[in-house]
């Protein structure tokens, strides 16, 4: 798939993909808070001051934070990765808000799941956001667009 093809989904496959993002977000929004957690250490460690020559008087402590800091932001950036390789956007770590492209009775839409949610039950147009949330009923037809047609190649020569 190129970058200009969007992966529409249909309800079932973004429902078998609830189980992995439940694993990921929860790993998520966990690394978030200890990203948090170690800014706010970095702070009190800087706080407390730094010595004649320039240094931090905690200095061993602010490396450990900061690698601790660094870690945590670089596996939370693969786990993003990897949300958005597999063609769901991630719309809030804090809520655990993952949106799906679809198209539900011929219109295109996005597929909405919330963390906590059992399955994806209800989706809403491109530009109306969660608020506008409607739920999917029984008759919805998620079926997705054929593909585009390629042009023919010529014959070899």
């Amino acid at each position: 798939m190129d970058d200009l093809t969007v992966r529409h989904f249909r309800v079932a496959e973004a429902n078998a993909m609830v189980p992995t993002l439940e694993r990921l977000l929860t790993r998520l929004q966990a690394l978030l808070e200890e990203a948090r957690a170690r800014q706010r250490e970095l702070q009190l460690i800087q706080a407390v001051g730094c010595r004649e020559d320039g240094t931090l008087i905690m200095a061993a402590d602010h490396r450990e934070a900061k690698a601790r800091l660094r870690a945590a932001v670089s596996e939370a950036n693969e786990i993003i990765d990897s949300i958005q390789r597999a063609g769901c956007q991630l719309k809030s770590v804090e809520l655990g808000l993952v949106d799906f492209p679809a198209v539900i009775n011929g219109q295109e839409v996005l597929l909405c799941w919330r963390l906590g949610e059992p399955e994806v039950m209800y989706y809403h147009s491109w530009h109306e956001g969660y608020a506008g949330r409607r739920r999917l009923r029984p008759d919805d037809d998620d079926t997705p667009p054929p593909p585009p047609a390629t042009a023919p190649r010529p014959p070899a020569a």
